[in-house]
């Protein structure tokens, strides 16, 4: 039953692609959080703006932490192109 549910889904839900750094902003907007609070969380503010600003990409270390942080699923791990 399992199976045929998966299978079923898996043909109707077209879930968009989502942009992780964009994601990243919504939830830290929906938790009220600043980019200083994810470098509380990660050590180091540079880089999180870098991150945010599309400079530099998320590193694992980050996706695990942000994705804690913020309830957010594994997205994170999307590929996304530096401006």
């Amino acid at each position: 039953m399992a199976h045929l549910i998966a299978d079923y889904e898996e043909k109707t839900s077209d879930l968009p692609q989502v942009d992780p750094v964009e994601l990243i902003k919504i939830r830290m907007e929906d938790f009220g959080y600043k980019s200083i609070d994810l470098a509380k969380e990660y050590g180091d503010k540079g880089t999180i703006s870098k991150v945010l600003n599309y400079k530099q990409v998320l590193s694992l270390t980050m996706v695990r932490k942000f994705s804690k942080l913020l309830f957010i699923p594994d997205v994170l791990i999307a590929e996304y192109e530096l401006k």
